[in-house]
């Protein structure tokens, strides 16, 4: 694979994944000590990496000691949705490390730190909007779940606009991601976007594991070839998933504790994630930039209804909702996956580290694309990642908006490829090949503006139809889209003015 040039000290700011935020309202400081030479690990930093040739353009500034105040939300599990954001403290996990040194550089050259503040409810919108609608400079960024951010700030109008309130925010910067950028503008007004800021719109990325040692065992060839030639195609997919089904215990039944899979993966990830692989959105936007709902077409029709007839069929584990917690109601699918069970398992990137004690092989690849007149392996960004609002009571957005650019693209030089090169591609996968396919997933993003705000009761249709057990994604969408376009038509009535 190819070696790219991470800092030790880089690597040592890097914060993990799933650490979390606490359970009450609190505002912890951040008191963390210099980082020693030898208190490093990783690659040397050189000049080759192109990311740390382009800079942000940022004035000098000395703010003496200002407190930069992140509002994180609380999921009842520790630390799970602030690890992107915030660390303490060095603990020489790669990514963990990252984040801290991220924040501790943007607070030397600023003269700010950093506090976290967590609300004290798993709902997390209480304490936020209460704040903002009260007049109150509460707090400089939030971080609210991707459908929440809209929902409950932008939609009500407390949030300030990237594109005019926030003059150092450069949204042309590779920091920022293009697809969000553009999906998520309305009314000429972007009030949420994402990007490098938080390794977490690359985590809620959903891909797909195969297993190496069953692949071997039915003579087929791991599939790389058939993604690199823009082959890797739901036809190929199904093929292998029906091959790779076995009734182990000669009973007859296929059961998720005793038998083996062609695919296994939750109601959440790929039938949500159908729409995308064909390369269209639940809602888009017309030649005017205005958005039209554009999930139903011959085409989705066709592609929902050949992924559900597989979905339905034995060769298919679909489990049901999963919590925060890891605990479901059903069988877990990763279970049956890292067991050794299935052929393929569709998830999140952040679920990989479920499978760090798998005894089998394993490689990474790209959601398959429906056919070969797909430009790209399109894969939907689930919105558990974080998208940053700046609250319309900020005192001074013009430091915010310093900070925040600050912040993003550390986040691309140095948190990304450490989430990305060295906790992905160097400690999870387990040949070069799988960190090619990292590289495709990465490209083929989607943020759907349909998913996070404007689809209504369709942007989870493909969870609805798993729990219904019905081919009957043509009949939801006659009696829903057109509910949706009049919600939508209300929405931009308001929006942003």
């Amino acid at each position: 694979m190819k070696k790219r040039a991470i800092s030790t000290v880089i690597l040592l700011s890097m914060l993990a994944a799933c650490v979390s935020c606490g359970g009450t309202s609190e505002e912890v400081k951040d008191t963390t000590d210099a980082v020693s030479d030898d208190a490093t690990s990783g690659d040397e930093v050189t000049t080759e990496d192109p990311r740390f040739a382009i800079k942000e353009e940022l004035p000098e500034k000395d703010y003496g000691g200002d407190k930069i105040r992140f509002f994180f939300r609380w999921a009842g599990v520790p630390d799970l949705w602030c690890a992107d954001m915030y660390s303490e403290s060095l603990t020489g996990e790669v990514v963990n490390d990252a984040v801290y040194n991220r924040n501790r550089k943007v607070s030397e050259r600023f003269g700010v730190y950093f506090t976290q503040i967590k609300s004290s409810d798993n709902d997390a919108y209480t304490d936020g909007t209460k704040a903002i609608l009260a007049g109150e400079d509460a707090y400089d960024m939030i971080f609210p779940h991707g459908q929440g951010a809209f929902h409950t700030y932008a939609y009500q109008g407390l949030l300030l606009d990237y594109n005019t309130d926030l003059p150092y925010v450069d949204l042309d910067k590779p920091w920022w991601d293009q697809d969000a950028r553009k999906s998520f503008e309305l009314n000429g007004k972007l009030f949420v976007v994402t990007g490098d800021i938080s390794y977490l719109s690359l985590a809620e990325t959903e891909c797909m594991l195969f297993n190496k040692k069953l692949f071997d065992d039915l003579g087929e060839e791991y599939p790389y070839e058939l993604v690199r030639s823009g082959n890797w195609t739901f036809d190929e997919f199904k093929r292998l998933v029906e091959e790779g089904t076995k009734d182990l215990n000669g009973n007859g039944e296929q059961k998720p504790e005793d038998d083996q899979y062609g695919l296994v993966t939750s109601m959440y990830c790929m039938p949500c994630n159908v729409i995308t692989t064909t390369g269209g959105r639940i809602v888009d936007k017309d030649e005017s930039g205005d958005p039209v709902v554009t999930i139903y077409t011959e085409r989705t029709e066709k592609a929902m209804n050949d992924y559900f007839r597989l979905f339905y069929s034995d060769a298919c584990y679909l489990e049901g909702s999963r919590r925060y917690d890891g605990s479901s109601k059903d069988y877990d699918a990763r279970k049956i996956f890292s067991d050794g069970r299935a052929l393929f398992f569709d998830g999140l990137l952040t679920e990989v580290n479920d499978m760090r004690d798998m005894n089998d092989d394993y490689g990474f690849l790209p959601v398959p694309k429906y056919d070969e007149t797909c430009e790209k392996y399109y894969t939907k960004v689930d919105a558990g990642n974080h998208m940053p609002c700046i609250p319309k009571t900020s005192s001074d957005p013009e430091r915010t908006s310093i900070i925040l650019e600050a912040l993003a693209a550390e986040g691309y030089r140095t948190v990304i490829p450490a989430y990305y090169e060295v906790a992905l591609q160097r400690k999870y996968t387990r040949d070069t090949e799988s960190a090619d396919m990292l590289d495709i997933i990465k490209d083929g993003r989607v943020f759907d503006i349909g998913y996070y705000f404007l689809g209504d009761s369709l942007c989870v249709v493909g969870y609805d139809m798993a729990v219904a057990g019905k081919d009957n994604f043509a009949s939801i969408c006659a009696s829903k889209v057109p509910g949706v376009e009049k919600r939508i038509k209300k929405v931009m009535e308001t929006y942003g003015k």
